[in-house]
């Protein structure tokens, strides 16, 4: 790309960042430019995670990655190149499969070269990158103090997004387990059935409560029960889908609403998580436990279904799973819980 013309593009991506074209699209749009920009085949913004950082914003050449994960591409701030860029502004790397810092995703997914320029100076919040999937010229140190500017400029709107959506994040979720919060699923909750009627597909409710906890508390104390809260609720992400929505309902109850899923689907969620967490150890000093969680399933028609009955009858199959001995799934029938 002739110099007037390179010049001519990075207007352009400025102009349209000022313009707020970034909010229609995810930065998508934006993204393409700097990649083509830069003759490169991806551009990404990442944002950091308790020391990592996560990419979650791509270009298009993005869609070629069949089942792309953020968490198991996700970057370690302080061990990786975005460590190093910190340092000068940005890094360039034009061999990262012999790269001694590389992430072993981007190395088998095929990454040749990088450049990589953070958002913020010792405060950082995430990082603007590009790469080559395919041989071609290497990157240049002028590459990289351009790549640098327009993560400055970026980097006053990305961090305002993140803030925003970090106060958001605050409003609807717990704060302990990270799920949404109660006052989240009465409101979605009720928009997502409404969507449930209006286009006939089946919706599910799991109610799943943790068996014998307040032992746990009492015996360890409350940290200790933090902690087994925190790790439920990580075992109810890894096993449903995105779509799905996870809720600390109060205490040691908790809630998953599944869109699009029948009541035969949702008991072998609550079957799956059941078990999952059952093979959990945890430890307090030299003793070890394991802690079991009874679950209670229930579905409605989409016609004929109201969130308040839909809870009642998870409500009644949960309670049947605790008089039966706990450590169950009951699944709710109107002939009687099963």
């Amino acid at each position: 790309m002739e110099c007037e013309e390179k010049v001519e593009k990075l207007l352009s991506i400025i102009e349209r960042v000022a313009s707020g074209e970034y909010e229609r699209d995810n930065w998508r749009g934006i993204l393409d430019s700097v990649a083509e920009l830069f003759e490169a085949d991806i551009a990404a913004i990442g944002e950091t995670r308790e020391g990592y950082v996560l990419y979650k914003k791509f270009s298009s050449y993005a869609d070629r990655f069949e089942s792309y994960d953020p968490e198991e591409f996700k970057v370690p701030i302080w061990r990786s190149a975005l460590g190093e860029a910190i340092k000068k502004g940005y890094i360039m790397v034009n061999d990262y499969q012999n790269y001694e810092k590389a992430v072993e995703g981007w190395k088998k997914m095929g990454l040749k070269s990088i450049i990589v320029a953070p958002f913020g100076d010792r405060d950082v919040f995430g990082s603007l990158a590009i790469g080559r999937f395919r041989e071609g010229r290497p990157f240049t140190e002028e590459d990289g103090k351009i790549l640098r500017s327009l993560a400055f400029i970026f980097s006053f709107i990305v961090r305002e997004e993140i803030e925003k959506r970090r106060l958001m994040e605050r409003a609807i979720k717990d704060h302990l387990t990270k799920l949404y919060n109660r006052f989240y699923f009465e409101d979605e909750g009720n928009r997502e059935l409404e969507r449930a009627r209006r286009y006939g597909y089946p919706l599910s409710l799991i109610m799943l409560d943790l068996d014998n906890f307040k032992q746990i508390n009492d015996r360890y104390g409350h940290q200790k029960g933090d902690e087994v809260l925190i790790k439920f609720a990580d075992v109810i992400r890894k096993n449903i889908r995105r779509t799905d929505m996870p809720v600390r309902y109060g205490g040691e109850e908790f809630l998953i609403l599944l869109p699009h899923t029948n009541l035969e689907e949702a008991a072998k969620v609550a079957e799956r998580i059941r078990e999952s967490f059952s093979r959990v150890v945890f430890r307090e000093g030299s003793e070890a436990f394991r802690l079991t969680v009874s679950a209670g399933v229930a579905s409605c028609e989409p016609e004929d279904c109201a969130l308040e009955n839909l809870l009642h009858r998870a409500d009644k199959a949960l309670y049947q799973a605790k008089r039966e001995g706990k450590n169950r799934t009951v699944v709710f029938s109107h002939q009687g819980v099963n």
